[in-house]
């Protein structure tokens, strides 16, 4: 699997670097595009020495036999949100590419859109910090803390949260603080999704906002029981590798939200009329 993920991180490269040479002669990115891609592709090549990085940290000769390496759980997020990045930037730039507008037809849906956008926004950053925070289960493997739901063990918070010094450690290192974190931020991520379906509900938007603001929804229950499947199984490879992949799906779900609901440019704003008329619909 190690020798795969790296021969396959490789591929991406030379996938990314073959067809942007053929665009770049035909002519078909502009200045500015041409930028934002080679920016992206010095953080692709950046990702493979904090990959390295991140292994280094799992060289180390384990304090006894009995004992697993493991890398460092610090240097697994940094390369998780790394790649989190790449894949935002990636994505923003393919959807300005294919969709250069937002969907607005009349100047109350471009309102609208706007209210959507300030929620959005900070809920984005709460799904992507969960992301993050799941890096530290995985690499404190604190998905075997406490292998029960909703409760931790016989307790609703662990006796042990606090017990290491200096007390930020026990965010980042205590397996029970981290899973609790964990679990504190999917319901958090989950309650604000709903509460944006709740208060977008008579909203005057575009219906394609109004379908993703329920597809989000939709995404992050499923996300939620995935987790609690997964925590519930033992950790199965399977299911945490169903579950890591449904915290990116969810989060291309928050991107494409935030620029589906961005402004449109002023000369679309000029020519939009203030009202939808009804035979449009």
């Amino acid at each position: 699997m190690e020798y795969a993920h790296r021969m396959w991180g490789r591929a991406l490269g030379v996938l990314f670097v073959l067809p942007y040479s053929y665009f770049l002669r035909k002519g078909y990115i502009t200045v500015k595009l041409g930028v934002r891609l080679c920016g992206l592709f010095g953080l692709g090549a950046g990702q493979g020495f904090i990959g390295w990085w991140m292994v280094k940290s799992g060289l180390e000769e384990p304090p006894s036999e009995y004992v697993q390496p493991r890398v460092s759980p610090y240097r697994l997020a940094a390369h998780l949100t790394s790649a989190f990045a790449i894949y935002c930037g990636l994505f923003w730039t393919a959807l300005s590419v294919v969709m250069p507008e937002p969907p607005a037809e009349s100047l109350a849906w471009v309102r609208g859109a706007a209210k959507v956008k300030r929620l959005a926004l900070p809920i984005s950053l709460l799904v992507g910090l969960t992301a993050i925070s799941g890096a530290f289960v995985a690499g404190n493997d604190a998905g075997h803390a406490f292998n029960t739901f909703p409760k931790m063990g016989d307790t609703w918070i662990p006796d042990d949260i606090f017990e290491m010094t200096p007390l930020i450690r026990n965010f980042f290192e205590n397996t029970s603080t981290v899973q609790l974190d964990h679990r504190i931020l999917a319901t958090a991520s989950l309650v604000s999704i709903g509460i944006l379906w709740l208060s977008t509900r008579k909203l005057d938007i575009h219906p394609a906002v109004r379908a993703l603001i329920g597809g989000t929804l939709g995404m992050a229950s499923l996300q939620v029981t995935l987790g609690v499947s997964t925590l519930l199984s033992y950790v199965p490879v399977s299911l945490g590798s169903a579950h890591q992949a449904g915290a990116l799906t969810l989060l291309s779900f928050m991107i494409l939200l935030n620029h589906t609901t961005r402004k449109p440019s002023l000369s679309l704003l000029k020519s939009l009329p203030a009202v939808v008329k009804s035979h449009n619909l």
